[in-house]
């Protein structure tokens, strides 16, 4: 049997570091172009402010304006690495740099493997980032969350080989007594 390190191309660690970095940076400005927007629709009177000036009244911070504004910033990145994995296998970061999430035996994973591996990133993140610097010295380049969903990551630009299972296709044999013939038996063109 052939194992699974023979069959993919796994990403090395500074890749996914670059990947990781850049997706990062789009959360960050997606966070930033949501707050200025924000800020100037309250500043224009468009809607009430998030009370955190220094003359807003006490407790003005817990409106339902707020609390939206809070569930936005807590929900963004869960869906941007949930649904970008479980969709493509890739965050942008990781379109970027042409690698991708997959199962240990190259399937895709789906939305709820992807929610799982989103949530191993805190205990990489609980081990004082040593669950990320896992993936520099694993042979098939796991980190923490990778080993514990039973996921790797492989690079897209170099194509895999197959499986040895799959022979390639015989053509089919001739019956008995009969020469092997590519002619189908119709009439030649003329």
């Amino acid at each position: 049997m052939e194992s699974s390190t023979e069959r993919h191309h796994f990403a090395g660690f500074w890749s996914r570091a670059a990947a990781r970095i850049i997706d990062l940076l789009i959360i960050i400005a997606a966070f930033n172009l949501i707050y200025l927007a924000d800020r100037l629709g309250a500043d224009a009177g468009l809607w009430t402010g998030m009370g955190l000036d220094e003359g807003d009244p006490a407790g003005a911070g817990f409106s339902l304006a707020n609390v939206l504004r809070g569930l936005f910033f807590l929900t963004f990145p869960v869906f941007y690495y949930v649904y970008l994995h479980g969709t493509y296998g890739q965050t942008f970061g990781k379109m970027a740099l042409k690698i991708k999430v997959v199962n240990e035996d190259g399937t895709p994973l789906d939305y709820r493997k992807a929610f799982l591996r989103w949530l191993g990133y805190f205990l990489c993140d609980l081990t004082f980032y040593i669950g990320y610097l896992w993936a520099a010295f694993d042979p098939r380049k796991q980190g923490l969350h990778d080993k514990v969903c039973k996921t790797v990551v492989v690079r897209t630009d170099v194509p895999s080989p197959p499986p040895a299972s799959v022979a390639p296709e015989a053509p089919p044999e001739a019956p008995p007594g009969e020469a092997a013939s590519l002619d189908t038996g119709g009439s030649p063109p003329i």
